[in-house]
């Protein structure tokens, strides 16, 4: 079985001798590298790899930023962190890493890796793929998000909905809560090809993220959305008429 590999880290000396260390091992195929956490999110949407290679420290978006990024992503690979610094371990396993390699990574260490690897993806080989829903053309976008002083760039896909409390905008994932200085209307002009609905003035829902719809007062309705407070979100008469267009069925 070969296994898809990505690295990225941003010194490339380091990705020199990985690539070179991981190329001595069999069924192995190295896809791709970045030198930034960023770019590296790009191409892993693009290459779907099952192993990547994660440096912890590097200018712009982390390593433990990034991999917080692909947690909510509905396909990631599995994440092993490269990094000279021991302090960042228990970060790491709270991500869900599944190792984490200290510099100068050593052929014998690397390959006790591989062989956990090989062994996680035989017992939980792949279901059938589930494409990502595609935007109308090529050129995949991401929403630019604000977590603290970081801007982070989301997957639309990864959204459960939108909401505007207060002038300020707030994007939902399924794990987490960002700010944008997008207004509700430019989300919605970016976001409509990927099945994203306008439920109410302040409100920008993800389709594929509705548990449950509640019939309400003069045809309005409410909607139960998969986040983990299961958020209720009011869709007006007038959006609801909208909605039932996306339904395949009335009841």
């Amino acid at each position: 079985m070969n296994i898809t590999v990505f690295l990225i880290d941003d010194e490339a000396p380091a990705r020199r001798e990985l690539r070179y260390l991981l190329e001595q091992l069999p069924e192995l195929e190295i896809v791709g590298e970045a030198a930034t956490a960023t770019e590296g999110l790009r191409l892993l949407r693009q290459l779907k790899p099952r192993l990547l290679f994660l440096d912890i420290q590097m200018p712009g978006l982390t390593g433990i930023e990034l991999s917080q990024i692909l947690q909510e992503l509905p396909e990631r690979p599995l994440v092993v962190f490269s990094t000279a610094y021991s302090q960042f371990a228990v970060d790491a396993f709270n991500l869900e890493a599944f190792d984490y390699l200290l510099k100068p990574v050593t052929l014998e260490r690397l390959s006790k890796t591989i062989d956990k690897v090989r062994k996680q993806l035989a017992a939980t080989p792949p279901g059938p793929e589930r494409p990502l829903p595609e935007p109308p053309h090529d050129d995949r976008k991401w929403v630019a998000a604000r977590q603290g002083s970081k801007i982070l760039p989301i997957a639309p896909e990864s959204i459960v909905f939108v909401r505007c409390t207060e002038a300020v905008t707030h994007i939902h994932t399924a794990t987490r809560i960002y700010q944008t200085s997008h207004t509700i209307t430019a989300l919605q002009e970016q976001l409509e090809p990927y099945a994203f609905f306008r439920a109410h003035r302040n409100s920008l829902v993800n389709l594929n993220c509705i548990l449950e719809i509640i019939p309400w007062f003069s045809g309005s309705c409410k909607l139960v959305m998969n986040d983990p407070a299961r958020t209720e979100i009011l869709v007006s008469r007038y959006h609801a008429r909208d909605l039932k267009k996306h339904l395949i069925s009335q009841v």
